[in-house]
């Protein structure tokens, strides 16, 4: 609820920034996540292993605004992929290989289109946080900055619409004092520098 939140008070401080006289495009996305693993070890150092994230389906909304240079605009990126996180030794909880949890990121930056136009071509970067939510409550949710750099092609269909195909990198940032996923009491801490997904996704920009 909290991130549901953030999400619609985020959105609307952007449609209050944005210039009055630009136009804003909203852009439903499906996608297909592709991810690193993560190391981890115990708080001893004594027991160490990898988290696996499985490649799942994504989906999310991007929220854009024109800049008032040529082929510049403002992004706000929202992505959602529900996956898995798999351990070999069974780290997480006695019995317990697997956790299901939902991955959440919201974002902000840029977008450019070389050839100074609203279609073609692009280039994008944004900066924001990733949520880590496991299902199960007894597990820890967890929150990291993260960056995104991707590119794609705008296919004009008419003054309203675009197809939008965008690909991707997402890394978020961790570190070993930061504590991994934990239930009755283990202490297990990442022990990475951070994750990279790789995102391929379409959807239909819808143009105001």
């Amino acid at each position: 609820m909290k991130l549901r939140s953030l999400v619609t008070f985020t959105l609307a401080s952007t449609l209050i920034a944005a210039p009055v006289a630009a136009e804003v495009s909203l852009a439903p996305f499906a996608g297909y996540r592709m991810s690193s693993s993560v190391d981890i070890r115990t708080a001893g150092a004594s027991t160490s292993d990898q988290i696996d994230f499985r490649d799942t389906p994504s989906q999310g909304l991007i929220f854009n605004f024109d800049l008032p240079d040529p082929g510049k605009q403002g992004e706000l990126y929202f992505g959602r992929q529900t996956t898995s996180a798999r351990l070999d030794n069974g780290l997480f909880a006695p019995g317990e290989d697997s956790i299901n949890l939902t991955i959440y990121q919201l974002q902000f930056g840029g977008l450019y289109f070389p050839g100074g136009q609203n279609h073609g071509g692009f280039v994008s970067g944004v900066l924001g946080v990733t949520r880590l939510e496991p299902d199960d409550s007894r597990y820890e949710t967890h929150h990291r900055a993260a960056l995104s750099i991707g590119g794609g092609y705008q296919f004009f269909l008419t003054e309203q619409l675009r197809l939008r195909l965008d690909l991707r990198g997402v890394y978020t940032a961790l570190n070993s004092r930061g504590s991994a996923f934990c239930s009755g009491g283990c202490e297990l801490r990442f022990d990475s520098s951070g994750y990279l997904q790789v995102e391929a996704a379409a959807g239909l920009a819808i143009r105001f």
